[in-house]
């Protein structure tokens, strides 16, 4: 047993681990909304905050990643794959939903009218409906607002920086993380878990996790910051760190009812998940253990899954009365039929139109190298024969 090598995790096109992080998140979040009270144990409200470190890391190291290998960014071909990887489960899952209250003659009981504005422009989370308790089966998409902001700004950030400037690199996320910090009493109404103090859905402390996983994807991209972190992929360092976070989380809904200090439990989280990710990254046990084929099956699709979980728990209701009080069964079917929904949004529109936008980045570099061709200056030119002399 060895610590894994900076070209080792350079190396790695693909991080199975993190698939089943995924999984585990999408259904902690489930259970949480629908097991009922047997469940808070796995404080499942934060599977969100899981999302969004994973989202920092992984959007940021192919960023960083591509900046290496072609010597820039394209922001042109980072949004064509975030269009195509975003938004088509997204207005599927949207136009099932109004489609389905407009049917039962609800559309305007459901505020769909106004909502409508608001989830097509992914300001989500400014929502008015969260206000008054309105439920419209879509309200989880806040966190869909969210990261559609971070993709904005985040890439163009990076740009500006330019290519290297690894201190930069640091010095710009630290500065981000500290700024958001200070902003978060005046964007936060408070810390409670219901519905009824809904302004911590535009807390700016969601950038600040985003931007944890983003200071960890910097750290391990550059040689400097991964030798610190080197120690923690050794495969023994996964019990300590393991056990700690899971000790943690599963403590953490009590802690955030027991102390005024929510917002720093929120930050150790955030940098308890980095921690977790270099785990996730390195060979060892974990790693394998959710990088297996049924995690990876619903990591996958976890997105969807994600998605459908408020319109999935009307539906179940309608067809079992009885599953309307949230315990263990209603949360277990709940995720079954989400999953089977999402297996074929996942085969039948998430997958096909992925693959679009990959043919449409293809082409499109593919007419870029053709003018960078034909812009080079044409060498010196070789004749077959050398010319007579002219005739005087």
């Amino acid at each position: 047993m060895r610590t894994m090598s900076h070209e080792d995790y350079l190396g790695q096109r693909r991080f199975p681990g993190l698939d089943g992080l995924r999984a585990l998140a999408a259904t902690m979040v489930i259970f949480f909304h629908f097991g009922g009270p047997n469940w808070t144990w796995l404080s499942g409200w934060v599977g969100v905050y899981i999302f969004f470190v994973l989202s920092g890391f992984l959007i940021t190291t192919l960023l960083l990643r591509e900046q290496d290998r072609a010597g820039r960014i394209s922001l042109s071909n980072f949004y064509i794959r975030r269009v195509f990887r975003i938004l088509p489960p997204y207005l599927v899952i949207l136009g099932g939903i109004v489609a389905f209250v407009l049917l039962r003659g609800e559309f305007h009981d459901r505020d769909f009218p106004n909502a409508l504005r608001f989830y097509l422009t992914f300001l989500n989370e400014f929502l008015p409906s969260f206000t008054n308790g309105t439920d419209n089966f879509f309200s989880g998409s806040w966190t869909l607002g969210i990261e559609e902001k971070f993709y904005l700004v985040w890439p163009f950030l990076l740009v500006a920086i330019g290519i290297g400037a690894a201190k930069r690199k640091f010095l710009l996320v630290g500065v981000a993380m500290v700024v958001l910090l200070a902003l978060v009493p005046v964007t936060t109404g408070g810390w409670l878990l219901n519905g009824a103090n809904v302004p911590i859905y535009r807390s700016t402390v969601h950038y600040f996790i985003l931007a944890a996983g983003c200071l960890l994807a910097i750290l391990m991209h550059y040689r400097r910051g991964y030798a610190l972190l080197k120690p923690l992929t050794h495969p023994l360092a996964a019990i300590p760190i393991v056990g700690g976070f899971l000790v943690f989380h599963t403590n953490l809904d009590s802690l955030w009812h027991a102390t005024r200090m929510n917002l720093w439990l929120l930050v150790a989280y955030a940098f308890a998940t980095m921690l977790l990710l270099v785990v996730l990254v390195s060979p060892g046990p974990l790693r394998w253990l959710l990088g297996t084929a049924p995690m990876r099956f619903v990591g996958e699709r976890s997105y969807s899954l994600y998605l459908l979980q408020g319109p999935v728990h009307f539906v179940v209701i309608l067809a079992v009365p009885g599953l309307g009080r949230n315990h263990t069964t209603s949360a277990v079917v709940v995720f079954l039929v989400a999953l089977a929904i999402a297996d074929l949004i996942h085969r039948w529109v998430e997958k096909p139109l992925i693959d679009v936008g990959k043919r449409l980045i293809a082409r499109k570099e593919t007419r870029r190298a053709e003018r960078d061709a034909a812009r080079q200056p044409a060498g010196p030119r070789v004749e077959a024969e050398p010319r007579p002399a002219p005739v005087s």
